[in-house]
């Protein structure tokens, strides 16, 4: 450790001409890219010197509001299989509600939506790591743990803009800049 630090400081510091240790090197990404992709021509496109539309194009951000005359049901940001990252999903139970239709006729009515299940305990502790649900809301879906070796299951439908209008709301996006 006393030779590393001693090294680290004297690099900080600059060696001297004849001194036989090498300065370290680092490297950035920039050798495993290609010449063509590093950097930008400063003098061919000064900044502020683009087109005002394109700029406000790339400084806007764009939200999307979600307008219902009805409470919005829940919806979960969860990771349900590992060769896919988390996404939104509904509680088929809540969304069955909502439509006051049965399993089998939901199924058989909108076949392209996707319908799984996850564990419960899974689906506790992805809920309970949320970090966009409030205490209250967590503790909702808290249940005291189960009999050893009891699998209980929880369905789930993935969010969709046409399953969100089916269930009474409308999406928008609005751009919006500073």
């Amino acid at each position: 450790m006393k030779t590393f630090l001693t090294d680290y400081l004297l690099d900080l510091q600059g060696r001297a001409d004849g001194d036989p240790q090498t300065a370290w090197d680092f490297y950035s990404s920039s050798v495993l890219e290609g010449r063509d992709e590093i950097g930008c021509d400063l003098l061919l496109n000064p900044p502020g010197s683009s087109d005002p539309e394109e700029d406000e194009e790339q400084e806007s951000d764009c939200f999307l509001f979600e307008f219902s005359d009805k409470q919005q049901l829940p919806c979960y940001n969860l990771q349900v299989s590992v060769s896919r990252g988390p996404c939104n999903w509904f509680l088929f139970s809540d969304v069955l509600k909502r439509l006051k239709l049965s399993s089998r006729i939901f199924q058989a009515r909108f076949p392209h939506f996707e319908v799984t299940t996850l564990p419960k305990a899974e689906f506790q502790h992805q809920v309970s790591l949320s970090q966009v649900l409030a205490p209250e809301e967590i503790q909702e879906h808290l249940e005291p743990p189960m009999a050893p070796g009891a699998v209980e299951t929880v369905e789930l439908v993935r969010y969709e803009p046409e399953l969100v209008r089916l269930l009474g709301s409308e999406v928008v996006f609005q751009a919006w800049s500073s």
